[in-house]
Parts: C-alpha cells; sequence; structure tokens
C-alpha cells in the first residue's frame, strides 16, 4: 500500500484497507497515539475490541511472543487480531531478518503494527513494507500543515467552527503542537457560547492570557541575560500545571521567528542590502498585533544567539520528544539557561 503522512491517514483513514503488517513511525506523540487509536478502531469490532487486541513492550517482548500472538485466532467473530509492538525500535534490530520473512507471509489472523521513532528507508524492511504493508509518517507537520488540519479537527472533535484566520491565530499563540492545540481547542469550545463561534477576538481574549504572558515574560528575561527571572517564571509555569512540552512550544512559536528573522538579517549584511525590522518580521509571517512586542525581542536577541537559535530549538524539541533520558524540566531548564547566556549575545546588529 505504501507510505502515507499520519495526517492524510488520520482525514481519510476510511479509504484505506488495512494489510497484515504496518509501521507507525516518528517523531510526534501526538499523531502517533492518534494513528494507533484510529487502527485499532479500523481493525477491531466494538465487540471485541479489548479480547482481540495485543500490545507488547518492544524493549522487553520477544520475536516468538510476538508471532505467537499474530497466530492466535480472534476469541469472537471472523474478525482479526491486532498486535501493536510499542518502542519497537529496540526491537526491530535483533528480528529485522525475521519480520522480512514474516511480511512475505504473514498471517491472515492479523494485523501487526510495529511504532517506531524512526525508520530509516534504506532497510530491506523498509522496501518490503512499503510495498505490500502500510508506512504511516508521524513526524512534525509543517506550521501551513498544522493549521489546515487544525479547522477540520476543531469541526469533528470539538463541534466548532475555526476559520482560517482564526486558526492561524490560535496556532501563532500556542505553538506548532498537535496535542497542545487539540487541548486548547477542546477548553475553547467549553468556553463558548452556545451560538457563537471561535473567532480571532474570542482566541486573543480567552487562550492562555496568564499563561502566555508569563511565556513572553520568560523569553524576555531569557533574551535580556536575567537567567534567574526566566528560571522563576518557568517555574511557575509547571507549579500551574503546565508540561515542559508545551512551554517549548510556546517559547518556540516566537524563538523561530527570531531566528528566522536573524538569517534574513545576516544575509541582508552579506550581501550589503538593508532591511527594516519591520520587513523582517513581515517576511517571517509575524502577525500584526505581536508585531511591536516581537521587534523588541529581535532588538536583545544579538547575532551569536540567533544564528544557534534554531538547531538549540531543534535538539531541546527532540529531547523533550524521547531523545534524552533527563528529567523534562531540567532539559527545558537547560535550554533556557544556554539562550541567556550573556556570552552569546556578542553584537546587537539590529539596533
Amino acid at each position: 500500500m505504501g507510505i502515507v503522512t499520519a495526517l492524510d491517514f488520520l482525514q481519510k483513514s476510511d479509504d484505506f484497507q488495512i494489510p497484515p503488517f504496518c509501521v507507525v513511525f516518528g517523531e510526534e506523540n501526538f499523531l502517533r497515539s492518534e494513528t494507533l487509536r484510529r487502527l485499532r478502531s479500523l481493525v477491531l469490532s466494538d465487540g471485541d475490541g479489548d479480547f482481540s487486541y495485543t500490545r507488547f513492550d518492544g524493549t522487553s517482548v520477544s520475536y516468538t511472543d510476538v508471532l505467537r500472538a499474530t497466530s492466535t485466532l480472534a476469541l469472537f467473530g471472523a474478525g482479526r487480531r491486532l498486535v501493536v509492538v510499542e518502542q519497537a525500535d529496540t526491537f526491530l534490530s535483533p528480528n529485522r531478518e525475521s519480520l522480512e520473512s514474516y511480511i512475505n507471509e504473514p498471517s491472515k489472523a492479523s494485523v501487526l503494527v510495529l511504532q517506531l521513532n524512526s525508520f530509516p528507508s534504506n532497510l530491506r524492511l523498509y522496501k518490503l513494507a512499503n510495498a505490500s504493508g502500510l508506512l504511516i509518517d508521524c513526524k512534525q507537520p509543517a506550521r501551513k500543515d498544522v493549521v489546515s488540519w487544525l479547522i477540520p479537527w476543531a469541526s469533528n472533535k470539538c463541534r466548532v467552527s475555526l476559520s482560517r484566520e482564526a486558526a492561524e491565530t490560535l496556532v501563532e499563540l500556542v505553538g506548532d503542537d498537535l496535542g497542545a492545540l487539540d487541548q486548547e481547542t477542546r477548553r475553547l469550545s467549553l468556553l463558548l457560547p452556545a451560538s457563537g463561534k471561535i473567532d480571532v477576538r474570542f482566541i486573543q481574549e480567552n487562550v492562555g492570557s496568564w499563561r502566555q504572558k508569563k511565556v513572553w515574560d520568560l523569553v524576555d528575561a531569557a533574551l535580556e541575560g536575567r537567567t534567574a527571572e526566566a528560571l522563576r517564571q518557568f517555574d511557575k509555569l509547571v507549579d500551574a500545571g503546565e508540561a515542559p512540552i508545551m512551554i517549548l512550544a510556546q517559547m518556540a512559536a516566537s524563538l523561530r521567528k527570531l531566528s528566522a528573522a536573524t538569517q534574513l538579517f545576516l544575509e541582508a549584511s552579506a550581501s550589503g542590502e538593508k532591511l527594516s525590522i519591520n520587513a523582517a518580521l513581515e517576511k517571517v509571517g509575524v502577525r500584526s498585533f505581536l508585531k511591536d512586542k516581537t521587534a523588541e525581542q529581535l532588538k536583545k536577541l544579538g547575532s551569536s544567539r540567533g544564528r544557534r537559535l534554531s538547531q538549540m530549538l531543534v535538539q531541546t524539541d527532540f529531547d523533550l520528544k524521547g531523545g534524552s533520558r533527563s528529567d523534562p524540566r531540567h532539559t527545558l531548564e537547560r535550554f533556557i539557561v544556554s539562550i541567556s547566556n550573556p556570552e552569546m549575545r556578542t553584537v546587537n546588529f539590529l539596533r
């Protein structure tokens, strides 16, 4: 059946025939969770969902146990079993040849799903799965695709209508973490009057006003080198119940634009061109109601931090999504300390 993005699968899953072998791979936790949930609903009927579903921990399960589960008939009816091996990266390496043999003659009684953080395309198993199985890529979608996903998701899951402008504003304020956007949209739906709609003004008035202010304060303090104050604001957010990954998503919403604007200034400087701050912010997509605030942050950033910011964001996001065994709180604290380092600021060529 080949490869499909998780967003396409979730939006058009009724069009798919689920083959006996599937791989769900990629780092976006929300997409992985929703994809596995949707696979379960497609493979199993309501009556045998609990009895015909087997889930294994890929860090400890043996291939023999997995093979035995795939060969076991469903307890009720003529349906198939669903066998899911979670965190299967460790499971894959020693069992690759066995899985290659399995995919050529899979059990007709089951659907076997491997959940992987990554699935290199140069593996023979990848090529076999791409030819006769289903590969669902759960990578982080681009910002424009997040906005396009959010509009029908809000309608189908939360029974609320979002215009594209409203969706763009919500992503601007919350960030592009899909789990955080789902949570915030559900919260907004509870605040919405029965006859109302979620428009830009409603979002600006209700999307985490206290939380967003604290994140702005945190970023401001970090860019000014006030590390202790930045960490104090971070502690307040965590103590209020905010998860580090959601805090990073909100920080990244502005920091990515600061990084992109810095790159524009570097390119303009190298070519001898003049570039205004407003022009740079407009090019990187800063919305008008955030332009003044972002301009102030850009002036505080400095060239050295601006150069490194994108790489630091990517690494911290990777670590928080399972790439590191460190405590998420400590991981984000290290990131805040790093961007607060006065030695990274050097010349502020944006003044």
